[in-house]
C-alpha cells in the first residue's frame, strides 16, 4: 500500500510526504490534507493499488483516508471504456 504522509514542522505548518520525501511543505493543515487526498486518489487511479493518507496522532498514526483496490467489476468496466 502506498502511503502519503502528513508531517508537522516545528513552525506548526505541515508537509505532504511520500517515501520520506517532502513533496509539498509549509502548508496549513487543511490545505495539506486536501492536497494529500488528491495525490492519494490520483496515485490510486494510476497504480490501481491501495493508497492511504496518514498523519501522526497522540496514540499513533491516524488514517485520514484509504482508497482500497478497485473491485473486479469496476476494474473490468474501466478497462472496457
Amino acid at each position: 500500500m502506498l502511503t502519503i504522509s502528513l508531517r508537522p514542522s516545528a513552525s506548526g505548518d505541515w508537509s505532504v510526504c511520500q517515501n520520506g520525501v517532502a513533496l509539498f511543505s509549509d502548508l496549513p493543515l487543511k490545505q495539506a490534507i486536501g492536497l494529500a487526498r488528491v495525490l492519494a486518489s490520483d496515485e490510486h487511479q494510476r497504480l490501481r493499488e491501495p493508497t492511504c493518507v496518514a498523519m501522526p496522532g497522540t496514540r499513533g498514526q491516524i488514517v485520514v483516508v484509504r482508497y482500497a483496490q478497485l473491485d473486479a467489476c469496476r476494474a473490468s468496466h474501466a478497462l472496457a471504456a
